[in-house]
């Protein structure tokens, strides 16, 4: 999967229940790992969306079959994704 800096993504965390709503900062895959630094996040119960908590910034650390990714838009209209 390709995804670029400074492009807004929802990150739902399979094992935890929650989607983790934000700019991705920095993206990585490591052997079976992904491994996405996230900022200014807003976090959501999964199942139900109800809004939960904000972050300034996160790092999670997940194996792709416990984490699904979703390309949302760019973090300016007038940049390239």
């Amino acid at each position: 999967m390709t995804l670029s800096p400074k492009k807004k993504i929802y990150l739902t965390d399979l094992e935890q229940n929650l989607t983790f709503e934000g700019f991705l900062k920095s993206y990585k895959e490591a052997n079976d790992n992904i491994i996405a630094t996230l900022y200014d996040i807003e976090v959501y119960d999964y199942t139900s969306s109800t809004p939960l908590f904000s972050l300034a910034e996160t790092t999670l650390t997940k194996s792709k079959s416990k984490i699904y990714i979703e390309n949302v838009a760019c973090l300016s209209a007038e940049a390239l994704c």
